[in-house]
């Protein structure tokens, strides 16, 4: 009788490893909320088409995606913002802007061949919404520099694009 064996690409955590997952997150989240950023939580399982709005093609190859028992095509969360800016629209006009939330959790990605990549791992963020201009850029990408000094990590680099 063969033993059952965890997913390709899914990762078992032991006592340390989760120890300093949890204290990394916990630090960010601190961080995070010194800048007035709220936690907020999304589902780990979404309608497949919200996903589809955001990244379209690209995105849909690595996404996990099934049809519930429902008959809903239904996808767990590739990445946290459009969740969170679903939330934010469904709430309505009930907020007032600028809005700034932070979010941790599992989210999954397929990825093709032997890379040995994860297929799940934890994302953990902050959206600012409802602020423009350059303020806001320059909040953000300082949240995310700082953030990385914050966890006493060094030799990452930052990358700035348009479209």
């Amino acid at each position: 009788m063969q033993l059952p064996q965890r997913l390709r690409g899914m990762e078992d955590r032991g006592p340390e490893a989760t120890a300093y997952l949890v204290r990394a997150a916990g630090a960010l989240a601190s961080f995070l909320a010194g800048y007035g950023y709220r936690r907020v939580d999304v589902p780990v399982l979404e309608k497949t088409e919200l996903f589809l709005r955001k990244s379209g093609g690209e995105l849909a190859s690595r996404m996990y995606t099934f049809t519930d028992p429902g008959g809903h095509r239904t996808s767990l969360r590739p990445e946290f913002t459009s969740s969170v800016i679903r939330y934010f629209v469904e709430a309505g006009g009930s907020l007032k802007k600028p809005v700034r939330w932070q979010y941790q959790g599992p989210v999954f990605r397929y990825e093709r061949g032997g890379d040995g990549g994860y297929r799940q791992t934890t994302q953990v963020g902050a959206e600012l919404i409802g602020a423009v201009g350059a303020e806001a850029d320059g909040e953000v990408l300082s949240l995310a520099w700082d953030g990385l000094a914050g966890l006493g990590l060094d030799g990452y680099r930052m990358r700035v694009g348009h479209i």
